[in-house]
């Protein structure tokens, strides 16, 4: 169902929580420390007077924060409701079938008898290290 705006919505995702950081650190800080590092010589003090500014950086952030947590669940939905276990950034998955040993292939499997009936071979058994010399 969701699965092709899967990545729309991953980027829309990370936009957004670029943009909260961004508005988190632009805004006054107004407690904490007693006045320190405050006043009227910040980087937007011009652009709108205080409580206008604090309104709209405030607003924002809000909204900003309402979308980060809608596609944070949407994307949490959509990876709870996939048919294949795959990762949701980096494509395929790591995990490969078992290496056949050099000796055997598939079609070494079974043998025949002298009936023709083909019946399973027995796999090798494998060969003991041996210990090492001096112990």
């Amino acid at each position: 169902m969701l699965g092709a705006l899967v990545p729309v919505i991953l980027i829309v995702h990370g936009i957004v929580a670029l943009f909260l950081v961004g508005m988190i650190l632009v805004q006054k800080n107004e407690g904490g420390m007693g006045g320190l590092g405050g006043g009227a010589s910040g980087g937007m003090a011009g652009f709108l007077s205080g409580r206008a500014q604090s309104n709209l950086l405030t607003k924002a952030t809000k909204w900003l924060a309402v979308g980060f947590f809608c596609t944070s669940l949407v994307l949490a939905y959509a990876d709870s409701h996939r048919a294949k276990r795959e990762p949701l950034v980096g494509g395929a998955s790591t995990t490969s079938a078992p290496a056949v040993p050099t000796g055997e292939t598939g079609s070494e499997t079974t043998g025949t008898t002298d009936s023709g009936t083909s019946t399973p071979v027995e796999p090798a058994t494998p060969v003991e290290p041996a210990a090492p010399s001096g112990q």
